[in-house]
């Protein structure tokens, strides 16, 4: 049966937890799979939407950090590396293996493959053997050619890791949190901590859909709020810490297919790198400090020209990209646990601050940190919040176990015999659907079943309509943003044909109950969002 999401706070009846985590991008998913799992009553509190600021401001890569070998991060490569195939374990549909080259490699890349290597001398250990990694490869231009690699005097050809939806792998941990008895919902902003003395014992919390705010107590209380963590700190004076007030700004930009291959490139303002993603390329990121609120921050104009002319002057490309060539842009803000100048040579390495050390108890704050290392930070995490509550745990089962929904042990040969058992439907759309939604692509297709209008096919990649409702039924989907950006991909290449908004915005209201005004204006709003700012 399909695990149906619900959010906590519209029954909340006075109950008190273990752990309260502010937050739900990937560290506050991962956390709350990581407390709930080990047998501590959690509960999540998100104040918009899961999985939606940093977690889906992301290049989508899944892997150790090269370039963080330049800072002789050492420990950081080999835990991001071990973490890449734990990932490549539990979420099987999610994950996988994604060849890249780097150009004209000098001495010292080549030197750092080297290491890359060494330190994952346990890439083949992986549950599906179609996940196994291969050490890297040093190419002329005539073996570039001939395997339509790239048209260079020579290139580095090696593989990371890339999770086909970031947002989809947060709500897959959040899943597995729930099914463990977590708690969690989004919608529902944190306006205080809650005080006993010099302990923090929980917070006030405010559902922002029927303003009903409520209190909830806890043991320990985890601040896990990205780039919000100031924010959250900054409710009373007690909680100023020494976490800096500077973000580093990322955009990506989606375009025409560039290159065949996913290809880095390295200039004076950091890399990026152009990655061939749904038949288009993604580049990015930009590397950039913000200083200012975090709810000021939008994407503007000027960052995208700004980030078009380093790509043209950088890569060297045979055809200058223009603004004309962008399908669509997003980004977000990058919390740091370190201040600086220069935030691309800023540490990722996570950060975890227990406020005891200001005199405070109950309170721990967890900040700055790699996406592929979430479940490992975890568990560290986690660790700290055993010390405070002092109550027997589970072992940690996170990285020895699928997670809800993902438990495929050859993904490859599971998707073919699904295509023959389902033919009325198109392969492309049942490849979709089961490398992005694991086992319950069944209940997807179970909605089909009932109305067949919703199986039409809205995108290339062949998305339906079916996931519209389920989004909305099973997964709390609660605004038009949720659906097109986060639980489905029918947002994510910019503005769909006309045709296909108007059959989503209809099926979305016939569930949610809205009127033709209201259809107009929700229209009109994700029409607006999905372009690209003037």
């Amino acid at each position: 049966m399909t695990l149906k999401l619900n959010r906590f706070i519209e029954t909340y009846d006075g109950e008190s937890f273990d752990v309260t985590i502010i937050g739900g991008g990937i560290t506050g998913a991962t956390l709350a799979y990581e407390v709930a799992s080990r047998g501590y009553s959690v509960c999540l509190l998100e104040k918009k939407d899961f999985g939606g600021a940093t977690s889906a401001a992301t290049g989508k890569l899944i892997h150790g950090g090269l370039r963080y070998l330049k800072q002789f991060e050492i420990g950081l490569v080999r835990e991001a590396l071990k973490e890449r195939r734990n990932l490549s374990n539990i979420a099987p549909n999610l994950v996988y293996p994604y060849p890249m080259i780097l150009p004209k490699p000098g001495f010292v890349a080549r030197l750092g493959l080297f290491v890359y290597d060494l330190l994952s001398f346990d890439k083949t250990w992986t549950w599906d053997k179609s996940k196994k990694i291969p050490n890297h490869q040093y190419l002329k231009r005539n073996e570039l050619l001939k395997q339509n690699l790239g048209d260079y005097e020579d290139a580095a050809y090696f593989y990371d890791a890339i999770c086909l939806s970031p947002e989809r792998l947060t709500l897959s941990f959040l899943k597995s949190a729930v099914l463990y008895g977590g708690k969690i919902s989004n919608y529902t902003e944190v306006k205080d901590l809650l005080w006993d003395g010099s302990r923090v014992v929980g917070v006030t919390a405010m559902d922002m859909i029927s303003k009903k705010e409520v209190t909830i107590r806890s043991q320990v209380t985890v601040n896990a709020s990205g780039p919000w963590t100031q924010d959250v700190l900054a409710k009373s004076k007690k909680t100023e810490t020494s976490f800096p007030k500077q973000r580093s700004e990322g955009i990506y930009l989606i375009t025409k297919q560039v290159t065949p291959i996913m290809t880095l490139f390295v200039g004076d303002r950091g890399h990026f790198s152009f990655a061939p993603w749904r038949g288009h390329s993604m580049i990015g990121p930009t590397e950039k400090s913000y200083f200012g609120k975090v709810e000021d921050w939008k994407l503007t104009r000027e960052s995208i020209l700004e980030f078009l002319d380093y790509i043209n002057e950088t890569s060297h490309l045979k055809e200058k990209l223009t603004l004309e060539d962008v399908l669509f842009a997003y980004g977000g803000l990058r919390p740091l646990a370190e201040a600086g100048d220069d935030t691309y040579s800023a540490s990722r390495k996570s950060e975890l601050y227990d406020h005891v050390r200001d005199g405070i108890d109950g309170l721990i704050t967890a900040a700055g940190g790699k996406y592929t290392t979430s479940r490992q930070f975890a568990e560290t995490i986690f660790r700290s919040i055993q010390k405070k509550i002092k109550k027997r745990a589970i072992k940690s089962i996170s990285a020895k176990q699928h997670l809800y929904g993902s438990h495929i042990l050859d993904i490859e040969s599971f998707i073919a015999e699904a295509k023959e058992k389902h033919k009325g439907f198109l392969p492309k759309t049942i490849d979709y659907l089961i490398r992005h939604y694991g086992l319950a692509y069944e209940t997807i297709l179970s909605i089909v079943k009932v109305d067949p209008y919703l199986g039409t096919v809205l995108n290339e990649d062949g998305e339906i309509l079916a996931e519209v409702v389920y989004a909305i039924r099973f997964e709390m989907a609660k605004t038009l943003s949720d659906i097109f950006l986060r639980r489905t991909g029918l947002g994510t290449l910019g503005l769909l044909p006309k045709e296909s908004i108007e059959k989503m915005i209809q099926v979305v209201a016939k569930e949610w109950g809205w009127s033709n005004s209201q259809i107009e204006e929700e229209t009109k709003w994700i029409e607006d969002r999905l372009r690209l700012p003037v």
